[in-house]
């Protein structure tokens, strides 16, 4: 069989990683690999260094497609990611709760149109199957949505589509189903055999459950250092070598901070909502809403990706200002009655996809976790050496201590991940509302944090709200059950 591309003894540069081995190995046209190994191994940085966009200081890349010792392969290796988003919209300039502050007929106009529509970025694109991946990947719904009106379900169905449009010689998918619910992630399973015979692939997971059917081949990844190379099949009948992989060195102790706010808890409902509806000019998430929730209750919420998950949070997190003008009442108290944003926040701890795509300050990674206990995306004061001692101790609970002092946007995405989810506890609030909060994470870390989750759920004063569209991420605590259905474009 042809090698359609090659590394030979390769030995990678990027300044403060320390890569522990030369790489070497072959892939064949069709083979579509699968690199996989724990969150921070490296498997990213494969990828990077398939993309051309770390330096290979020894060793060679060969591609079928480029002239012998040419390895320039800018638009021609692609990796996608959620991330990847960054590039095609100005997120420095945006916030998280943006998303919540105008209508979609608003957005246009927003900031000099900065922030582009679906629409508006496809219609930049060129390509002789455009319309057939606009169809395939149900974009014409989503066409006169900007970037940050979309969900992370469907910001990455645009993602798939923007990439397919603009056929580079190989895909790279990180993460490929992450924040996608069942339905979708079968289509995406079922596109990636539909394009194989045309289109090169290669697959980045942390989870063994998340190989793609049409992937025939594995490279694992350990603390920097690759294996070679072995089929599918062999890799899924090494247990050995899957536990070798997966390894875990954990020395944390598994035990939750005191609550950091003190106040009284004597509240009857942590949210009451009452017939409350969102809908836009050319669309309706959901109408005459009402639910529910009583302290100590454990939640799940689920629907579809675009069903309005995110709005209808937003709504109890005080991020959405439409929320003044519907019957709300948080922690006892009625919307609009003179409560601050700040005096609702400081009793919640959240975590989403798309607050995680907003983060985007560099601190050390125990600065990150420290801002939870002010409610800042990034810790903008002084902290004291207590509180800085109480996120370091918080990281070892979740296995991260070694992150402390790491900036942030250095580490992983499964790595981040986790930063972010020990900032959401690190008040141990009245109310813990997490929209995904296993994305990226392997196999260990999902176990470890559910283990957490389920001892905050404990604490029989404490509400939680969990949103999955993976029925295996739900852990034991929750016993009450919420779905939204979706609603059909208005006409």
């Amino acid at each position: 069989m042809e090698k359609f591309y090659e590394l030979i003894d390769v030995e990678p540069f990027s300044y403060g990683i320390d890569f522990k081995n030369k790489i070497s190995f072959s892939v064949e046209k069709g083979e579509n690999p699968t690199i996989i190994g724990s969150n921070g191994a490296g498997k990213t940085k494969l990828g990077e260094l398939l993309c051309g966009k770390i330096v290979v200081r020894g060793g060679k890349m060969r591609f079928s497609f480029l002239p012998e010792g040419v390895n320039y392969v800018k638009g021609k290796v692609v990796k996608i990611s959620f991330e990847s988003a960054y590039t095609m919209a100005d997120y420095s300039n945006m916030y998280y709760q943006q998303r919540f502050s105008a209508t979609e007929n608003e957005w246009n106009a927003l900031e000099n149109k900065k922030i582009p529509t679906v629409k508006d970025l496809l219609d930049s694109l060129e390509g002789q199957d455009k319309e057939y991946w606009i169809n395939k990947l149900r974009l014409y719904d989503l066409f006169y949505k900007t970037l940050i009106m979309l969900s992370s379900g469907e910001l990455r169905r645009f993602l798939i589509a923007n990439i397919l449009i603009k056929k580079p010689e190989i895909i790279i998918f990180d993460n490929p189903f992450i924040g996608l619910d069942k339905k979708t992630r079968e289509d995406l399973n079922a596109l990636f055999q539909e394009i194989a015979p045309n289109q090169q692939m290669v697959f980045i997971v942390p989870d063994i459950k998340e190989i793609p059917k049409v992937s025939k081949s594995v490279i694992a990844c350990k603390n920097l250092e690759y294996f070679p190379k072995i089929s599918k099949e062999a890799f899924l009948a090494d247990q050995e070598f899957q536990d070798f992989i997966f390894e875990d060195n954990y020395d944390g102790d598994m035990k939750l901070p005191e609550p950091y706010h003190k106040e009284d808890r004597n509240f009857k409902y942590a949210a009451v909502l009452n017939k409350v509806s969102i809908k836009y000019p050319k669309r309706t998430l959901f109408e005459n809403l009402e639910w529910k929730i009583q302290k100590g209750e454990k939640w799940s919420l689920s629907g579809a990706n675009g069903s309005g998950k995110s709005t209808l949070l937003s709504l109890i997190t005080a991020d959405n200002p439409r929320s003044y003008n519907m019957d709300i009442t948080l922690f006892d108290f009625k919307r609009g009655s003179g409560e601050s944003i700040w005096d609702i926040k400081k009793r919640i701890g959240y975590i989403s996809s798309e607050m995680h795509l907003y983060f985007r300050e560099n601190q050390p990674c125990k600065k990150v976790v420290a801002s939870g206990l002010f409610d800042t995306q990034g810790l903008f004061r002084q902290c004291t050496d207590e509180q800085f001692e109480k996120a370091v101790q918080l990281m070892k609970t979740f296995g991260i201590g070694h992150l402390a002092e790491k900036p942030f946007l250095k580490t992983s995405d499964g790595e981040q991940r986790l930063v972010l989810l020990a900032r959401t506890m690190i008040k141990n609030p009245d109310l813990l509302i997490l929209d995904e909060p296993l994305h990226g994470l392997d196999n260990v870390n999902k176990s470890r944090a559910k283990e957490l989750i389920n001892q905050y759920a404990a604490q029989e004063d404490r509400t939680l709200i969990l949103v999955t569209h993976n029925q295996d991420n739900i852990p034991s605590c929750i016993n009450k059950h919420f779905f939204i259905e979706t609603f059909s474009v208005n006409d």
